[in-house]
């Protein structure tokens, strides 16, 4: 095999054994002068081939200065001189990624934070204002709401009793009423309360009452300005301009059952003791009349000669079937002939004998009955005086 540019001044090829090496010590390689060159160039192998590696390279770091977030990743060290150049790259390089994990949690929770805020009643700032601004516009209104709480407690301390306080003040009252046996102190202004005392002498002529009454009222309409009449009447609650929800269809004002219930406004008076019915009012209904047919019966007609014709209605003799009857002329008529109808004679033959019909259809007439009297419309009730206590 040809070589260029080769030492080929060699007359024979001497092994690597047999030279040895002339230069200085290395002792980082174990190196030492006089090795051969076989052992220097095993020594520089064992050295470069962990060096290559990694394995063979071991940075002297102080364990004091190597962060917990690098020694995590670290491997546990019993009895060794240091850890490799490999291992504490990958240690680093483990905790960065780590690091930058939580750098990127960080920075979304930080967008977060810095969106935008509903300031609400927040005042010097908008909901474009960053976190700072509105944490300082948070405590700037704590501030104030503890203030104007303070202020509060001092107020409610000073002109407002406790619920203790309330409850002996109430016992006291009950038990040791102001004005003595004053029944006003009992009683609710403006509430009309039953009153079946038969004794009620401790009112006036007008319905005012005295002494221990004194401010309380018979509802009679005179006693007082602000007091009702109830004389006579039952309550019932108003139906306009009144607070709450809608009211049972029953008794919406003309829209209820039968549209009936009018639209009762405070103090308003309505309603009657007795009612009289119209036909209007009257259920509907039918009369049925009995027809019957009389049995085949006989009418006789008279005649005069150029006279005039009569129709016997009641007549008590008849004529039997041969026989004629001939009036006199007027104004002298039979007495049997009770009503009679005059006829032009011109229209029936002189003389007209007895004929016979049978009768298939009667008319009857119901008539009027009933006087058309007014009813009670009373619930059941029972009688008292009313009192009201008017402050």
């Amino acid at each position: 095999m040809s070589c260029t540019n080769c030492f080929n001044g060699c007359t024979e090829t001497n092994s690597d054994q047999c030279i040895r090496y002339t230069g200085e010590d290395v002792p980082a390689l174990g190196i030492s002068h006089g090795d051969s060159l076989l052992a220097v160039e095993n020594a520089i192998t064992t050295f470069l081939v962990p060096v290559l590696t990694g394995v063979g390279i071991k940075p002297i770091i102080s364990e004091s200065i190597i962060c917990d977030v690098v020694k995590q990743f670290l491997p546990t060290c019993t009895q060794c001189t240091g850890f490799t150049l490999n291992e504490v790259l990958t240690a680093i390089i483990k905790a960065a990624c780590l690091l930058q994990e939580q750098i990127d949690d960080l920075v979304t929770e930080f967008e977060t934070l810095n969106g935008n805020y509903d300031v609400d009643c927040l005042t010097g700032v908008t909901s474009l204002s960053g976190t700072h601004d509105i944490l300082q516009a948070a405590i700037n209104k704590i501030c104030d709401l503890e203030v104007n709480l303070g202020a509060l407690a001092l107020d409610l301390s000073t002109n407002y009793l406790t619920e203790e306080e309330v409850t002996i003040l109430i016992q006291n009252i009950v038990e040791n009423p102001p004005g003595g046996n004053l029944v006003k102190n009992k009683m609710i202004p403006y509430v009309a309360l039953p009153f079946f005392s038969t004794d009620i002498s401790m009112f006036d002529i007008a319905g005012v009452g005295g002494g221990d009454w004194i401010d309380i009222y018979l509802c009679n309409g005179t006693s007082h300005p602000a007091v009702p009449d109830l004389r006579g009447r039952v309550l019932v609650g108003v139906t306009t301009n009144v607070p709450g929800g809608p009211m049972d269809p029953d008794v919406v004002p003309n829209m209820g059952t039968g549209g009936f219930n009018p639209a009762y406004t405070i103090n308003t008076i309505y309603g009657n003791n007795s009612i009289t019915l119209g036909v209007t009012q009257m259920p509907t209904h039918t009369h049925i009349i009995d027809v019957v047919n009389p049995p085949p019966h006989s009418h006789f007609i008279a005649a005069v000669q150029g006279g005039t014709l009569t129709f016997p209605v009641n007549d008590i003799n008849p004529i039997s079937s041969s026989a004629q009857y001939t009036l006199p002329p007027p104004p002298n008529p039979p007495e049997k002939d009770v009503n009679s109808y005059k006829l032009s004679s011109s229209s029936l033959p002189a003389t007209v004998g007895p004929t016979s019909a049978t009768a298939t259809v009667v008319t009857a007439t119901a008539q009027n009955a009933g006087n058309g009297l007014p009813h009670s419309n009373i619930q059941p009730v029972i009688a008292c005086n009313y009192i009201i206590y008017i402050p």
